[in-house]
């Protein structure tokens, strides 16, 4: 009877670990994919907005207004950040916890280095530069950050290196629309980056159930303690 009991009392144990690792893993990754919905949603918004104000007081071919409009976005970035980390859960994977910092210089130095390089080439290529830089600084996050994180179990997927692949991808063809219409290539590659960024929330969040899941059917598998009395 002792013996039944303390075996159930450790697999009950076992079984608590478990569940609360595999629920680290799923808010992690349901984070991860939080962000993509809200920073892709933040940034289209600012641009839209900024476009109508373009239109609206006939300042598109004003260099300064785009600069002005570009350096008004830092802050705006500074204050989705601290309103992302507020709405968040305060325990983030230790690998995010050592390497986050990383991040903003990653954006800060591609961002710069695409724009230097275009002003070689098309400055039609300024309005969709971006969207391979993007592309590049989340392939580059993946390979720094995310990728350890994915192989110590921290989370349940890999969205930077999804929306990173398929931005990089899709990056000929917002090339391809600016070099015929600056205005439609900027377009397109707005629309591409929501599309890549909703893929990589919704392989995040089929990771997260995905991971969730993996322990109740381990625990549906797994072989019970002796009977009471066995």
């Amino acid at each position: 009877m002792a013996g039944a009991e303390e075996c159930r009392g450790v697999l009950e144990a076992a079984r608590l670990s478990d569940l609360a690792e595999r629920m680290r893993k799923y808010f992690a990754t349901v984070v991860a994919a939080y962000s993509f919905f809200f920073y892709g949603t933040a940034a289209a918004s600012y641009w839209l907005a900024v476009v109508a104000l373009s239109l609206l007081f006939e300042t598109g071919d004003d260099p300064r207004f785009w600069v002005s409009a570009l350096l008004a976005m830092i802050p705006l970035l500074v204050l989705a950040g601290f309103s992302s980390g507020a709405a968040r859960p305060k325990v983030s994977p230790k690998t995010w916890q050592r390497k986050g910092r990383l991040v903003s210089p990653i954006f800060a130095v591609i961002f710069a280095s695409a724009f230097l390089v275009t002003s070689a080439f098309s400055p039609a290529l300024y309005s969709v530069a971006w969207y391979p830089a993007l592309a590049a600084a989340l392939i580059l996050i993946h390979l720094f950050i995310e990728r350890e994180a994915y192989s110590r179990g921290e989370v349940a997927a890999r969205p930077f290196l999804v929306s990173g692949v398929s931005a990089l991808v899709t990056s000929p063809l917002a090339v391809y629309a600016a070099l015929r219409h600056p205005g439609a290539g900027w377009m397109l590659a707005l629309s591409l980056m929501l599309a890549t960024y909703s893929v990589a929330a919704f392989v995040a969040l089929k990771g997260a159930a995905r991971a969730l899941e993996a322990g109740g059917e381990r625990e549906s598998g797994e072989v019970r303690g002796p009977p009471e009395g066995g």
